[in-house]
């Protein structure tokens, strides 16, 4: 299944919709979309995952660039995704550095 990236952004955030698969042909269209928003100056950033059926390394390797180019005290949450997704990102160590949670609701 192909990749969709909805980017909607707020006023306190960047919330990225993601559908289908990000394995390594779609991982670059990632990268673009999270390249485009300005990662340097996000104060958070909201990866709403609850329609993604699979996330390669590549996948991953996103996740930890998007990490790297926000600032230090900036938050990316990780919303909604597999089983299998949320444990390789915890599995990796990413876990300590993204946010994950179910819903948006938590966050409220």
């Amino acid at each position: 299944m192909p990749l969709s990236i909805n980017v909607d952004p707020q006023v306190t955030h960047v919330s990225l919709h993601l559908e289908g698969e990000v394995d390594s042909k779609s991982a670059p269209e990632l990268l673009d979309a999270l390249t485009k928003i300005g990662l340097a100056e996000l104060a958070e950033l909201r990866i709403h995952a609850m329609q993604l059926t699979f996330m390669s390394s590549a996948g991953l390797r996103a996740l930890v660039f998007a990490k790297q180019k926000m600032p230090h005290t900036s938050r990316l949450i990780f919303i909604g995704g597999s089983d299998e997704i949320k444990e390789v990102i915890e599995r990796t160590g990413l876990g300590s550095a993204v946010l994950m949670v179910d819903t948006d609701s938590e966050l409220d």
